[in-house]
């Protein structure tokens, strides 16, 4: 739609004032800024992706299908038996004294069977149950796992984004230092050392930043394959931001919830409950079994009756285990060495998993203090760099000293927002320690990182630029 502004009857077009133009600018510079900013994927992204094409979880879902139909399949030896059959059967009978006989028969039969007592059986029954729970505490375990795969690949990709962006940050400043000595050079006050030591500076740093390119490359490739499709940028934290808070904040009670219900715990659970079923089963060998048997055989398929016959059998059958050559007692022995190895392994997952759970603890505690003690040292550093900077103004400084300074505010940066990245991910490996890992743990995550960008964009933009020389 064209602007056009009325005077009278006459259109004139209307022509924006320089302010005007300025304005337009600014806008359409806004728009692109949030266009770019929108298309950030987050966290929640990720790892939405990761859930749905990890290979792992895929396969656990599965395993929990095929589990799950342990149930019915325990319980059909508990109910009746039906089986049928046809078949066609060519007799011939010889007597002495009397004349051959012979004749073709066919029919059909109808068999049942019915255990009313059967302690294997019904054991097997009990033991289903364990063995579909099995299945689901591997699929929370899978699921939990892929999880935390890609919150690392998420983070680890922040990070080396980070270190990039140090590393171009401090080539850029070391960039403008070589220009100083060069005019100085050329002035005559500065001297040959002073521009071979920013030479050297600078070819050191020129390796940082390849480094750098070459791991955020490796780490961009690795939140692909995880998620499965390519991405233009992941939001970031913000500049300025609190560290969520362990509730409860204590070890021993994030040990003695990891120790008590960890996934790997639960597995070596069930698999000793599963043990113990099988002695159980293996001691009911030696049991008797019951069942109720019958039969049904129309006419005409009756074997060895000339003449079509029909019969109907119906029999208590008592089966008692009397000898088998010592198998049962060998498989008994078995399945009691078998508890005890379960029983091991129970033990030792409670122990990795308290182990596992009081490091991560460490390891959060660790990042939320030196995060903390970073942050007072990145402004101290930034008011060492002022000075300086200062000081090379009047001649107490060298330029390496503003290097050095320059260098300590990026590397501080740095290890500023990598603490903060380090303990976001130990706080969730604990949780998943304590089998409490859940897509609302994801979700509080990713509120940290909630336009993140563009509030670091806008503070960039209003800011000094505290590397400048």
């Amino acid at each position: 739609m064209s602007l056009w502004m009325a005077h009278s009857s006459v259109r004139t077009p209307w022509k924006p004032s320089m302010s005007d133009r300025f304005l337009m600018c600014c806008v359409t510079l806004m728009c692109l800024s949030y266009s770019a900013y929108s298309q950030a994927d987050d966290l929640t992204t990720i790892v939405a992706r990761a859930l749905d094409r990890d290979a792992e979880l895929a396969q656990a879902r599965a395993a929990d299908v095929a589990a799950r139909q342990a149930i019915p399949i325990a319980r059909a030896a508990l109910l009746p038996q039906v089986s049928g059959g046809w078949g066609r059967g060519y007799n011939e009978i010889k007597t002495d004294g009397f004349p051959n006989q012979h004749y073709w028969q066919s029919g059909w039969t109808v068999q049942a069977t019915q255990p009313l007592f059967d302690w294997s059986k019904w054991t097997a029954y009990q033991q289903a149950d364990y063995i579909a729970a099995q299945g689901t505490v591997a699929l929370a375990r899978a699921r939990q796992s892929a999880m935390l795969k890609a919150v690392r690949a998420y983070f680890d990709e922040l990070a080396a984004e980070d270190e990039l962006t140090r590393t171009t940050d401090y080539l850029a400043a070391i960039d403008n230092q070589r220009e100083q000595v060069r005019r100085k050079r050329a002035a005559g006050e500065a001297t040959l050392i002073d521009q071979r030591d920013v030479e050297v500076t600078r070819e050191q740093a020129q390796i940082q930043q390849a480094d750098a390119q070459q791991d955020l490359a490796l780490k961009r490739r690795m939140v692909e394959q995880i998620s499965g499709t390519a991405f233009a940028t992941l939001a970031s934290l913000p500049a300025v931001m609190p560290l969520p808070r362990l509730n409860p904040d204590n070890p021993d009670a994030w040990s003695d919830q990891a120790r008590a219900s960890g996934y790997d715990v639960q597995a070596k659970q069930l698999e000793l409950e599963i043990a113990r079923m099988e002695s159980k089963k293996a001691r009911a060998a030696h049991y008797p079994v019951v069942a109720l048997t019958g039969s049904y055989t129309p006419a005409g398929a009756a074997s060895g009756y000339a003449r079509p016959t029909t019969t109907t059998t119906a029999m208590l059958q008592i089966t008692i285990p009397l000898y088998s050559g010592g198998e049962v007692q060998a498989r008994l022995k078995q399945t009691l060495a078998l508890e005890d190895s379960a029983q091991q392994s129970v033990e030792a997952a409670s122990m990795k998993a308290e182990a596992s759970a009081r490091e991560n603890y460490a390891q959060y505690f660790k990042a939320r203090v030196r995060a903390d003690s970073l942050a007072r040292l990145l402004g101290t550093s930034r008011d060492a760099l002022a000075a300086t900077q200062q000081g090379l103004i009047v001649g107490s400084r060298t330029q390496v000293d503003v290097l050095r300074a320059i260098d300590m505010v990026d590397t501080t940066r740095r290890d500023l927002t990598r603490s903060r990245y380090e303990a976001i991910v130990a706080l969730l490996q604990l949780k998943a320690d304590a089998a409490s890992l859940d897509w609302e743990d994801i979700q509080q995550a990713n509120a940290l990182l909630s336009d993140a960008k563009l509030r670091a964009g806008l503070s960039e933009q209003h800011a000094p630029h505290a590397l400048a020389p």
